[in-house]
């Protein structure tokens, strides 16, 4: 069996919504949406929450998840990216426990509305491609999100942001290519990958398509307004 672990990263000091992962959401805290989804999932060995927050760290183990270390504030920084973090808790996994496990899934607290269906799909995408490094959610970007109907100033003047793009050829969104954002929804990668790669996703990175309610992420006081709504009139996905 594989060893795939959840990791939660929840720092502290989020300044758009002061404590945001754990403000509650429909009276739960929000980093518990994603705990309990985890908890859930029976190819998900273990649920590990990194953070630097005491009083994250208590809400999380109340809820079921593992929280052994507080996290370093040199890695719990505004713009801390995710590979030091993954490292860190790599690392304290080798020497505390001498445990490394086969898979990580990296699972973020802001993101609610994702369902053990995305979580399995993406594991079996990474379990069934041996040439996949990792495997990442993502959504279509369709009409004005799309890059070709973006635009950056160019001395005072609006210029495609991409380059040699003709305009007149894609006048409807409909003729628009197919384009992807990634959403960090699930997020799987192998621990070999990030140990030997500054990118920690690596080359090969497959990808699960999934809704837009199903990406959700919660960054302003919009979106958790936006989140309410939708579990007030019950519009997210089942599942």
């Amino acid at each position: 069996m594989n060893k795939t672990i959840a990791i939660i990263p929840a720092r502290g000091g989020s300044k758009k919504i002061p404590q945001k992962n754990i403000k509650l959401l429909n009276d739960i805290p929000l980093i518990n949406y994603t705990i309990n989804l985890a908890l859930s999932n029976a190819n998900i060995q273990r649920v590990i929450v990194s953070t630097n927050n005491p009083e994250i760290a208590k809400i999380s183990k109340e809820c079921g998840a593992e929280v052994p270390f507080l996290r370093p504030a040199s890695i719990a920084r505004d713009k801390t990216p995710d590979r030091p973090v993954i490292l860190h808790l790599l690392d304290w996994m080798k020497n505390k426990e001498n445990f490394i496990p086969d898979r990580l899934l990296y699972l973020r607290p802001t993101t609610p509305f994702k369902n053990n269906e995305i979580i399995n799909e993406c594991l079996e995408k990474l379990n069934s491609n041996p040439a996949a490094t990792s495997v990442r959610t993502v959504h279509r970007a369709e009409g004005i999100d799309h890059p070709y109907w973006m635009f950056k100033d160019k001395k005072g003047f609006l210029a495609p942001f991409i380059d040699g793009i003709d305009l007149s050829k894609y006048y409807q969104r409909q003729l628009l290519p197919e384009c992807y954002k990634i959403n960090g929804v699930v997020d799987i990668v192998k621990p070999e990958v990030v140990l030997n790669n500054s990118d920690m996703f690596g080359e090969k990175v497959s990808f699960v398509e999934i809704n837009d309610i199903h990406a959700v992420d919660i960054d302003t006081q919009l979106d958790f307004a936006f989140a309410e709504f939708l579990l007030l009139k019950k519009m997210f996905p089942a599942g």
